[in-house]
Order: C-alpha cells, then structure tokens, then sequence
C-alpha cells in the first residue's frame, strides 16, 4: 500500500473513531455539566439518569429527568423518559428535521398562593439575569422591544428549515394546588398527539386528551396554520365533575354542598393576534346540579342545555339556539328580619381574611404536597458596577413626545351595540317551594309543574315569554310578559289565577285577622301596564264558597276585621264574592306594596260591610238558608255557560263538592254529563262572537283576556253601535261553522273539569266520568247548559 493512501486511511479511521466517540461521549458530558450547573442556568437542581445520542440511528434519549422545587427535594417537573430521531442527511437541504418526538410519564405541580406560585422564584432568576445582561447590551434590549415578528417571520430568518413531526406524550400527570383557597385539579393520563409543527405557511394539528382525577375527561384538536396564525379549536369535555370548584365558591356564597357535572362541544375559530374576535359555537350541558344549602334545604336542575349558535366579544353579539332547563327545583326562604335565604346563600364562606393551614395542603400518593414556598430569589452575588451607557435624551424626548401625540389623536373605539337574541326557551318539570316564616304561624306552598316557554327573544325588540305552572288541588297559574329586555322599567304582565283552592292560605289569614280559612277557591286576573317604573293594574277577584272558623283568642292579628260576618254579607246568593282593584303607583317608591294595596282593600271592603245592618237583613231574606252552609242548590247540577270552553271559580267549586261523597265511600262512582241544546248554543254563540269581533274592532285589540271577555258581557244587544255591527256583519259567520265548534268546545269542557276533579283527594280513573250527552238527547234537550251528575255503585 502507498505511504499517502495508508495515511489517509489512518487519518479517516481516526476521524470516524473521534466521530463515534464524541456522539457517545458528548451526551455524558452535557448530563454532568447541567446537573452541576442547573443552578446557575435556572436558580434549580436538575437530576438527569441517563443521556444518550445512538450514533448510527440519531436517536436522542434521556432518561429521568427532574427538575427540583426550592427544597431540592420534591419534584416540580419531571419525566421517566424523552427521546427524539435527527435527520442529519436533510441537512444537506438546509432542514433541521427532527421526528418521533417521544415523552413518557410527564409529571408538573405547580403550586399557588396567592399571587405566587412554587416556579416564581424562577422567573424572578432569569428576570434579574436578564436585566443584568441588558444593562450591559442595552442595543440589544431596544432591537428586541421594536421586534413583533410572526413565526413564518422568524422562520424565515432562520438559518435552516425546522420540520417538527410526530410528537407523542402519553400517561402524563398534571397537578394544580391552590394552597390558600384549599383547591386541587389533578389531570390524570395526560396524552398530547402531534402530527407536525410547521413554522411556516403549512397547516399544524395538536390533539390533546385528558381524564380529571375527581371525574370526566376533556380532548382537543387544534388546526392552526403558523403564518397567518388563523386557528380552529374543537374542545369537547364530558361530565366534568363540578364538585372540584368547591374551595373557589366559598368566596362567594356560603353553602354547605355542592355536585353537578359539566360537558361541552365547544369550536372557536379566530386568529391568535385577536383573540377576542374568535366565534365560539356548540352546545354546553349542566347535568344533575344539585346546591345544599346551610339549612339542607337544596336547588338546582336535572339538566340545563345551551346551544350557542355564534359568539363573539369583539362583535358584542350573542346569538343563543336554545336555553333548555328540565327538572329545576328551588325554594324561597322569608325570614322575619326581611332578608330570605338567598341573601344568606349570597353571603361569602369566606368572608374576612382566608385562613391558611397546614392541613390545607393535600397529600398524593406520588408526591408530598408542601404548602406553596413564597420562593423568594436567592440573592446574585453583587455586580461590580459598570459604566452605565449615556441615554440620548433629546431623542427620546422626541419619541415620548410623538407616542403622546398619538395617543392623544387615537380615541377609544366606541362599544358596539349588544346583539342578543335566543332563538328557544324552555323550562319545564319544574317546580318551587315557598315558606313563610315572617308571620305568626309559618307558611309553606309548593308551585309544581312551571313551564316557561319563549321563542325569538330579542335584546332590543319587544318579545312574549308564557308562563304556566300548577297549584296544590288543581289550581293553575297563567302568565304572560310583553316587553324588551334592554328596558325592563316598561312591560306589559297578565296574570292569570284560576281555582286556588284557600285553605292552604289559612295561616295568612291567620296571622292578618286571627280567623282560619277551612274552606273557598278563588280566582285572579290581573292586567299590568308599566311604564317608565309607573304601574297601572286592574285586578279582578272572584272567591267562591270561602268559610273561615272560629276566632283563634291567643293571636293578635294586624287588623281586626269581623271576618264571619264580613265575609256573609258580601257573598251573594251563589256564596260568591267579586270585585274589582285597582292598583296604581311607582314601583320605586319604598312605600309601594303591591300585595298590601290588595290586601287593604279587602279587609276595608269587609270592616265596611260589617256595620251595615241594612245589607244584612237584606242577605239574610236574598240567600236563606245558604248563609248556613254551602248550598248546591240541586245536588244533581252544575251550570255552565255552553258558550266558553272556561269554568268560573262557582262552577269549579260545585262540581268539586259533589266529589266529597266520594272520600266518604270509595265504592261510590259519580258521572259527570254534559247537557247543551245545539240550535239555541248556536244562536247564543252567534251572537257572543259578534259581540267579540265588535269588541275587537272598536278597542283595537287583537289578543284578548279575562278582563276583556268580562267587558264583551256587558255589551247590550240594544247598543245602536253593535246593532249597526251586526247588521253588516252578521252574515260573515257561518251556521255550519258554528255547529263544528260547539262539540270541540264541549270536549274542552270535559277535559278541563276531569283535570281538576282528579286532582282531588281521592278521585281515580274507576269513579269518575266526564262525558258528553248523546248527540239526540242534545237536540231534544231544552233546559239550561249544565252537567247533570248521577251516583252509582263500582
């Protein structure tokens, strides 16, 4: 072999050999020096097992790492394994690739109290080192704070292509400890999937997954493209257990427990350089929320759904799909010292300064859970003081002087007008209980079956939201909301009450008169006008067959009125009692009681009639031995007006009374049969239905309520205004038509009076029927409407 050749080969030989060794040598190196170092780079000890860098395949691994808390003992952040492949071949095409980016059993506590937290001590150790060196470069420092580049931008200046792919971390845990509010959030197999990270203009993918210690699981897919840093979030987290919220509502309410989970198909699409413009879309899910109150008492709902069709801050828009709350339940509290107990619930736990312990602090059974270190920074040893670099002040007067200018000429941008809107509002299967404990003998009622029910509900614009809901004994409560939400000092509210039954009242009356309610129902209608806080109302009252007891001698009521004979007196010879209030005034004034206006009006109604003698003999001759009890006046019989598909309170109340016999003997069955002559209803109809469209017409109304139909009653047929009406329009209305209508408004009839008869104690499918009368029986039928009821034996 030739001498030049054989010297080649020995110096290649030894070059492969330095290569080989300084690749498996280079990694063992770089351990000791950071371990020993870890220090002075991060104010940390650093614990490394192993580094190792394969030479033939270019796969960098690392073994153990650590990096300690200030105690030099327990683990901050940490993982059992990290390795990743180089291509050095793509070099050669000026592309730095690396793949397989692999890390195992990633482990990060952090720790907070108050505003710090347990890596704060690091942050104040690379600040200082920083500011050290930019004292010293203070070029350097100014070229960085005039920079804002984007990552294609940087890229760009880079002196290779970086290529990030395949990026794997499995079975990671994550562990957030708040020591001072007493909170813990573990995320438990943290996983993180990445195809590639690209910093220029190609697209890049993360997926995130997660399980929560105390319950449920979240996953992430981002798309977001690194030069215009436009961005997709996909977030969906499944029954995410409230419970762990707990320490942070004691800043706020007072409670004693607290459950529910959460879940969430949430996609925002944005740009990163404006956050705030993102559109966030999707559906969020409160599941089995459940609030215990001190008291034990509980609220909260079964299911509360909300479908976001499009939100956006920047925008100020808020366009809702659905509000959907099944299964809510609630209680009112009223207490005597005028508060009730949601301005206790509203009371902060920890109100005052938060106590801090020991025991705060939880244990896992990885690591020791030390209270958060106020990790203050080791102090640097002192710097020798260096010539500071003399500032061009001028210039920079110059500069501050331009920068005031145009802030000055820049004037903040003008709030865009709220654009609210939810398209579906629902709420049903729910029901309220209300107690009463400011008078003398405690009040307790239960409002069950409340349906809420809206569609298109706009900020700015008027819109209807209905109310429905149930009351003990089959009475019904109905209410209706016109108005804006964006003004709420002006609405329109109807009311509606039918067939309350008032004994369950009794400790009202109780309290206010000293007499009991046993027996009566009574009906509410109300219609509200408010403008600018200004109320007008109109309030009819109608109670039937209402009978108090003997006067409790041991309470001291706030007004002394003769109830019994009172309430004799204003009853008529059907045990009925009507009238008419009127309410007005400003609902800011403090003197202002909408329900004590009422009140005041019937107890001065009562004292009133009371001390006339006249009225009473006058009753005593009209209603006979009805004053005595409560007189149906054919037990067989109860009127109605074939002409309505409503009952009146008098009406309910009869048919009622007839169920009693029942409770007496279960084996009785009573039948309720519906009687009507359909020419002479039809005639009569004709002519109520004139009378509305009349009424229509003339007030300019298109919806109409009980207080309307009360003034269409009292149109005469002799009115020279109606019987102009009728004689233009009476041929509009069809025979035929009127002749359909009839049977479907006897078939409401006879399902509203059995909804209300089941309701009463004891009444079963067996021993009660509401029927109509067979269509010949109705054509040969000439008394007045009614049902006739007979008994018989199951």
């Amino acid at each position: 072999m030739k001498k030049p050749v054989k010297i080649t080969l020995i110096v290649l030989g030894s070059l492969i050999v330095l290569y080989f060794v300084a690749l498996l040598v280079a990694p063992k190196i770089a351990r000791s020096y950071i371990e020993e170092h870890s220090k002075e780079m991060i104010g940390r000890s650093i614990t490394i097992k192993d580094i190792s860098l394969n030479p033939f395949t270019y796969v960098l691994d690392v073994d153990t790492l650590a990096i300690l808390e200030a105690d030099d003992k327990t683990k901050f952040v940490a993982f059992d394994k990290f390795s990743m492949n180089i291509n050095p071949l793509k070099l050669i095409t000026r592309t730095l690739d690396i793949s397989d980016i692999y890390m195992k059993a990633l482990y990060v506590r952090t720790t907070q109290h108050g505003e710090r937290f347990n890596f704060s001590d690091i942050l104040d150790f690379l600040a200082q080192k920083d500011s050290i060196y930019y004292a010293e470069h203070p070029e350097e420092k100014k070229a960085q704070d005039n920079e804002s580049k984007s990552a294609a931008e940087i890229a760009a200046g880079l002196p290779v292509k970086l290529s990030l792919r395949n990026i794997v971390f499995e079975k990671g845990n994550i562990i957030y400890q708040d020591t001072k509010v007493g909170s813990k959030f573990h995320l438990k197999d943290f996983s993180i999937n990445i195809p590639a990270i690209y910093l220029e203009d190609n697209a890049t993918g993360v997926d995130v997954s997660l399980k929560f210690a105390d319950g449920g699981d979240l996953s992430v897919k981002v798309d977001a493209n690194m030069a215009t840093y436009d961005f997709n979030i996909y977030l969906n987290l499944h029954r995410f257990a409230l419970a762990c919220i707990k320490p942070y509502l004691n800043d706020s309410i007072t409670y004693k427990d607290f459950s529910g989970f959460l879940s969430a198909n949430i996609t925002i699409s944005g740009n990163i350089n404006s956050i705030l413009s993102s559109n966030v879309k999707g559906k969020v899910i409160l599941d089995k929320i459940d609030l215990t109150e001190k008291s034990g008492s509980k609220m909260g709902a079964e299911n509360v759904t909300v479908g976001i069709g499009k939100a956006n801050l920047t925008d100020n828009e808020y366009l809702i799909d659905s509000v959907i709350v099944d299964g809510a339940f609630a209680h009112i509290d009223l207490y005597k010292d005028g508060k009730t107990n949601f301005d206790v619930l509203l009371t902060p736990m920890n109100k005052g300064a938060a106590k801090v312990t020991d025991s705060t602090a939880t244990t896992d059974s990885t690591v020791t859970a030390e209270a958060a270190p106020k990790a203050e920074p080791k102090p640097e040893p002192k710097a020798e003081p260096k010539a500071e670099p003399v500032a061009d002040t001028t210039s920079k007067a110059t500069s501050d002087t331009t920068s005031v200018a145009k802030a000055a000429d820049q004037k903040p941008a003008k709030a865009k007008k709220l654009k609210a809107k939810i398209n579906k509002l629902l709420v049903k299967n729910t029901y309220i209980t209300i107690t009463d404990h400011t008078i003398i003998r405690p009040f307790n009622y239960k409002v069950s079956a409340i349906t809420v029910t809206g569609q298109n509900i706009n900020y700015d614009t008027p819109c209807n939201v209905n109310v429905a809901a149930s009351f003990p004994e089959g009475g019904s409560l109905s209410l209706k909301y016109h108005g804006a939400l964006s003004n709420l000092n002006t609405m329109d509210i109807y009311i509606s009450v039918k067939n309350l039954v008032l004994k369950h009242f009794s400790n009202y009356s109780l309290h206010y008169t000293a007499y009991p309610i046993k027996a009566g129902t009574l009906a509410f209608a109300s219609e509200n006008k408010i403008v600018d806080r200004n109320l007008d109302s109109k309030n009819t009252i109608d109670i039937y067959n209402i009978t108090v007891g003997n006067k409790v001698d041991d309470i001291d009521p706030e007004y002394t009125v003769p109830m019994k004979i009172g309430l004799y007196i204003l009853k008529d010879k059907d045990d009925k009692i009507q009238f008419d209030v009127p309410v007005k005034g400003n609902l800011d004034d403090p003197e202002f009681s909408y329900g004590k206006i009422i009140w005041k009006t019937v107890v001065n109604l009562l004292v009133k009639v009371a001390v006339s003698p006249f009225r009473l003999v006058g009753n005593l001759a009209m209603a006979g031995a009805s004053a005595l009890g409560f007189d149906l006046g054919k037990n067989d019989e109860v009127l109605i007006d074939a002409n309505t598909e409503t009952f009146t309170s008098e009406q309910y109340a009869k048919a009622i009374k007839m169920t009693e016999m029942i409770q007496k003997d279960p084996n009785l069955m009573l039948t309720f049969t519906q009687y009507y002559n359909p020419r002479k209803t039809a005639k009569e109809y004709k002519v109520k239905q004139l009378k509305i469209d009349f009424y229509k017409q003339k007030s300019n109304k298109t919806e109409l309520n009980e207080l309307d139909y009360r003034a269409i009653e009292e149109i005469e047929e002799k009115d020279k205004e109606f019987k102009a009406y009728v004689k233009e329009h009476s041929a509009e209305i069809d025979k035929n038509y009127m002749m359909k209508v009839l049977p479907k408004m006897a078939s409401q009839r006879n399902a509203d009076l059995l909804k209300v008869l089941r309701a009463q104690p004891g009444i079963t499918k067996k021993n009660l029927k509401v029927i109509t009368a067979p269509r010949d029986a109705l054509r040969n039928y000439k008394d007045k409407p009614m049902y006739k009821v007979t008994v018989d034996v199951q």
